[in-house]
Protein backbone atom coordinates (compact mmCIF):
# COMPACT_ATOMS: atom_id res chain seq x y z
CA UNK A 1 0.00 0.00 0.00
CA UNK A 2 2.61 2.86 1.13
CA UNK A 3 5.15 0.92 -2.10
CA UNK A 4 4.18 3.59 -4.31
CA UNK A 5 4.34 6.68 -1.89
CA UNK A 6 8.32 5.47 -0.77
CA UNK A 7 8.71 4.52 -4.44
CA UNK A 8 7.77 8.48 -5.32
CA UNK A 9 9.60 9.58 -2.26
CA UNK A 10 12.84 8.03 -3.41
CA UNK A 11 12.94 9.44 -6.58
CA UNK A 12 12.19 12.93 -5.50
CA UNK A 13 15.58 12.49 -2.98
CA UNK A 14 17.06 11.09 -5.83
CA UNK A 15 16.49 13.70 -8.62
CA UNK A 16 17.09 16.31 -5.31
CA UNK A 17 21.04 14.34 -4.93
CA UNK A 18 21.84 14.77 -8.70
CA UNK A 19 20.63 18.07 -8.79
CA UNK A 20 23.01 19.39 -6.15
CA UNK A 21 25.56 17.12 -8.12
CA UNK A 22 24.90 18.35 -11.24
CA UNK A 23 25.39 22.20 -8.97
CA UNK A 24 28.71 21.31 -7.78
CA UNK A 25 29.86 19.80 -11.22
CA UNK A 26 29.25 23.11 -12.71
CA UNK A 27 30.43 24.91 -9.82
CA UNK A 28 33.68 23.64 -10.23
CA UNK A 29 35.67 25.35 -13.14
CA UNK A 30 34.06 28.57 -12.03
CA UNK A 31 35.67 28.02 -8.25
CA UNK A 32 39.01 26.93 -10.07
CA UNK A 33 38.73 30.23 -12.22
CA UNK A 34 38.09 32.60 -9.31
CA UNK A 35 41.30 31.12 -7.53
CA UNK A 36 43.33 31.30 -10.57
CA UNK A 37 41.76 35.22 -10.80
CA UNK A 38 42.68 35.99 -7.35
CA UNK A 39 46.12 34.78 -7.74
CA UNK A 40 46.65 37.14 -10.62
CA UNK A 41 45.11 39.92 -8.71
CA UNK A 42 47.04 39.33 -5.23
CA UNK A 43 50.81 39.19 -7.61
CA UNK A 44 49.49 42.56 -9.02
CA UNK A 45 48.86 43.96 -5.69
CA UNK A 46 52.26 42.64 -4.24
CA UNK A 47 53.73 44.25 -7.35
CA UNK A 48 51.75 47.68 -6.48
CA UNK A 49 51.16 47.66 -2.51
CA UNK A 50 53.48 45.74 -1.32
CA UNK A 51 53.64 42.06 0.15
CA UNK A 52 51.92 42.59 3.18
CA UNK A 53 49.31 45.83 1.97
CA UNK A 54 48.19 43.72 -1.57
CA UNK A 55 47.52 40.46 0.42
CA UNK A 56 45.19 42.69 2.89
CA UNK A 57 43.84 44.29 -0.21
CA UNK A 58 42.48 40.95 -1.43
CA UNK A 59 41.46 39.40 1.98
CA UNK A 60 39.46 42.29 2.51
CA UNK A 61 37.71 42.15 -1.19
CA UNK A 62 37.01 38.10 -0.83
CA UNK A 63 35.61 39.40 3.06
CA UNK A 64 33.38 42.09 0.97
CA UNK A 65 32.47 39.51 -1.59
CA UNK A 66 31.18 37.27 1.63
CA UNK A 67 29.10 40.16 2.71
CA UNK A 68 27.63 40.89 -0.51
CA UNK A 69 26.47 36.98 -0.79
CA UNK A 70 25.44 36.51 2.60
CA UNK A 71 22.72 40.04 1.71
CA UNK A 72 21.50 38.64 -1.25
CA UNK A 73 20.83 35.01 0.28
CA UNK A 74 19.13 36.84 3.46
CA UNK A 75 17.08 38.65 1.12
CA UNK A 76 16.58 35.76 -1.06
CA UNK A 77 15.35 33.91 1.83
CA UNK A 78 12.91 36.13 2.77
CA UNK A 79 11.58 36.65 0.03
CA UNK A 80 11.06 32.59 -0.55
CA UNK A 81 9.57 32.78 3.31
CA UNK A 82 7.13 35.52 2.17
CA UNK A 83 5.83 33.38 -1.09
CA UNK A 84 5.43 30.85 1.22
CA UNK A 85 3.57 32.11 4.01
CA UNK A 86 1.09 33.57 1.26
CA UNK A 87 0.59 30.54 -0.57
CA UNK A 88 0.19 29.00 2.65
CA UNK A 89 -2.41 31.19 3.00
CA UNK A 90 -4.11 31.12 0.11
CA UNK A 91 -4.30 27.16 0.64
CA UNK A 92 -5.50 27.77 3.76
CA UNK A 93 -9.00 30.37 2.36
CA UNK A 94 -9.21 27.63 -0.47
CA UNK A 95 -9.57 24.75 2.15
CA UNK A 96 -6.73 23.00 0.38
CA UNK A 97 -3.41 21.16 1.30
CA UNK A 98 -0.24 23.34 0.92
CA UNK A 99 1.34 22.01 -1.93
CA UNK A 100 5.19 21.96 0.59
CA UNK A 101 3.29 19.81 3.05
CA UNK A 102 4.91 16.50 4.15
CA UNK A 103 3.46 13.22 5.91
CA UNK A 104 2.95 15.09 8.94
CA UNK A 105 1.27 17.89 7.79
CA UNK A 106 3.89 20.37 8.77
CA UNK A 107 4.59 22.46 6.39
CA UNK A 108 7.63 24.49 6.11
CA UNK A 109 11.10 25.31 3.99
CA UNK A 110 13.35 22.24 3.75
CA UNK A 111 16.84 22.55 4.17
CA UNK A 112 19.99 20.59 2.27
CA UNK A 113 21.46 19.52 5.69
CA UNK A 114 17.99 17.71 6.56
CA UNK A 115 19.01 14.87 4.19
CA UNK A 116 21.00 12.29 5.97
CA UNK A 117 22.94 11.11 3.52
CA UNK A 118 24.64 14.63 3.11
CA UNK A 119 24.92 14.74 6.91
CA UNK A 120 26.70 11.49 6.74
CA UNK A 121 28.95 12.86 4.32
CA UNK A 122 30.02 16.03 6.32
CA UNK A 123 30.90 14.01 9.41
CA UNK A 124 33.12 11.55 8.06
CA UNK A 125 35.07 14.21 6.53
CA UNK A 126 35.39 16.51 9.54
CA UNK A 127 38.12 14.62 11.04
CA UNK A 128 39.69 15.09 7.97
CA UNK A 129 38.99 18.78 6.85
CA UNK A 130 38.86 20.02 10.83
CA UNK A 131 42.68 20.08 11.46
CA UNK A 132 43.74 21.68 8.11
CA UNK A 133 40.77 24.29 8.93
CA UNK A 134 42.26 25.38 12.22
CA UNK A 135 45.87 25.56 11.11
CA UNK A 136 44.63 27.90 8.45
CA UNK A 137 42.44 29.54 11.34
CA UNK A 138 45.20 29.95 13.54
CA UNK A 139 47.51 31.54 11.22
CA UNK A 140 44.82 34.04 9.50
CA UNK A 141 43.02 34.38 12.80
CA UNK A 142 42.47 38.46 12.65
CA UNK A 143 40.77 37.93 9.19
CA UNK A 144 38.49 35.48 10.16
CA UNK A 145 37.81 37.19 12.99
CA UNK A 146 36.26 40.26 11.27
CA UNK A 147 34.75 37.80 8.82
CA UNK A 148 32.67 36.30 11.43
CA UNK A 149 32.09 39.81 13.00
CA UNK A 150 30.86 41.24 9.59
CA UNK A 151 28.57 38.14 9.14
CA UNK A 152 27.25 38.05 12.75
CA UNK A 153 26.36 41.88 12.12
CA UNK A 154 24.85 41.12 8.46
CA UNK A 155 22.58 37.94 9.99
CA UNK A 156 21.20 39.75 12.98
CA UNK A 157 17.38 40.22 12.21
CA UNK A 158 16.03 43.60 11.99
CA UNK A 159 15.39 45.78 14.10
CA UNK A 160 11.61 45.79 15.80
CA UNK A 161 9.98 48.69 17.38
CA UNK A 162 9.07 46.36 20.40
CA UNK A 163 12.77 45.91 21.07
CA UNK A 164 14.21 46.93 24.73
CA UNK A 165 15.98 49.99 25.27
CA UNK A 166 19.01 50.11 27.32
CA UNK A 167 19.15 51.47 30.32
CA UNK A 168 20.48 54.52 30.84
CA UNK A 169 19.34 56.23 34.15
CA UNK A 170 21.82 54.14 36.44
CA UNK A 171 24.61 56.46 33.99
CA UNK A 172 25.91 59.88 35.87
CA UNK A 173 27.63 62.92 34.10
Amino acid sequence: MFAALFKRAEQTVDSAIGDLGNRIVIAIPFLVALGFAATSFTLYLDRVYGSELGTLIVAGAFCLLGFVVALVVRIRRRQAVSRQTAAASEATVAGEASPKEDLNGAAGPQSLFDDETVMAVVTSAAPIVLPAILRTGMKNWPIILAAAAGLYVVSRPGSDSSGVQPDTSSQSS
